[in-house]
């Protein structure tokens, strides 16, 4: 088994990603929070586990079916405009004296208008990439 190091860490710093789109006529707000789930340590490399959790708000909250994972299977609308305001950063102190900078950043959104959260704001589909230095 490799001698790698579980390290304890400390958030100093959060900004979310935030993206503004429009789909339909609905002007959405997404906004994404990185959540560091682990951080390990092997010689001079780090391994920093990531996941995100996504709220999405609406100017036209409504109800409609809920978002459930068959929501995949039904065809996305087509966004009219997506606009990146920012990318997630974490900035994290670590136990073993170092400091790294985590990003979160939007690879592809899906957008499904017809399904809806329990606020009334329309499901999406984030996918990410996560990158730290």
């Amino acid at each position: 088994m490799y001698n790698y190091l579980d390290l304890d860490f400390e958030i100093t710093s959060m900004k979310p990603m935030v993206i503004k789109a429009l789909v339909d006529d609905e002007e959405l707000t997404i906004t994404a929070l990185p959540v560091v789930l682990k951080v390990l340590k092997y010689e001079n490399n780090y391994s920093i586990w990531v996941n995100v959790i996504v709220s999405t708000k609406t100017n036209k909250p409504r109800p409609g079916p809920q978002c459930n994972p068959t929501v995949i299977m039904s065809r996305p609308a087509k966004a009219e405009r997506i606009e990146v305001i920012n990318d997630g950063v974490l900035k994290l102190k670590l136990s073993d004296g170092d400091e790294k900078e985590v990003i979160i950043k939007p690879t592809n959104i899906s957008f499904y208008p017809d399904y809806r959260d329990q606020f009334g704001s329309p499901c999406i589909i984030l996918n990410w990439s996560v990158f730290w230095r």
